[in-house]
């Protein structure tokens, strides 16, 4: 099952929103909430914390993207999929950009 932290959720729908509009983003809010192979994660202060800590350590990361790579420590996640090679600095995390299975 793949996790998408709410951090991710809001940078995808705000990108959905202004370049496909606003129905776009609704329904792919809606088809992430349905869908059995997505889990909408709410990402706790400890990750905020440590994501802060990221941040400043990887300048190539964004905020949301050390968000996501504390959220990944944390829970013991090896793989994200992205197109955003920022991952790449960081060594326990291996970024996947195709839809092949790594498993």
């Amino acid at each position: 099952m793949a996790h998408v932290t709410d951090y991710v959720l809001g940078e995808v729908l705000n990108i959905l929103g202004r370049r496909a509009g606003h129905d776009a983003a609704i329904a792919t809010l809606d088809t992430l909430i349905e869908s059995a192979g997505f889990e909408i994660v709410r990402s706790p202060k400890a990750d905020f914390t440590s994501g802060q800590a990221l941040y400043r350590q990887y300048p190539s990361l964004t905020f949301v993207d050390a968000l996501t790579t504390a959220y990944m420590q944390r829970e013991g996640i090896e793989y994200v999929y992205s197109f955003d090679d920022d991952f790449d600095v960081v060594e326990d995390i291996r970024r996947l950009n195709t839809a092949s299975d790594p498993f």
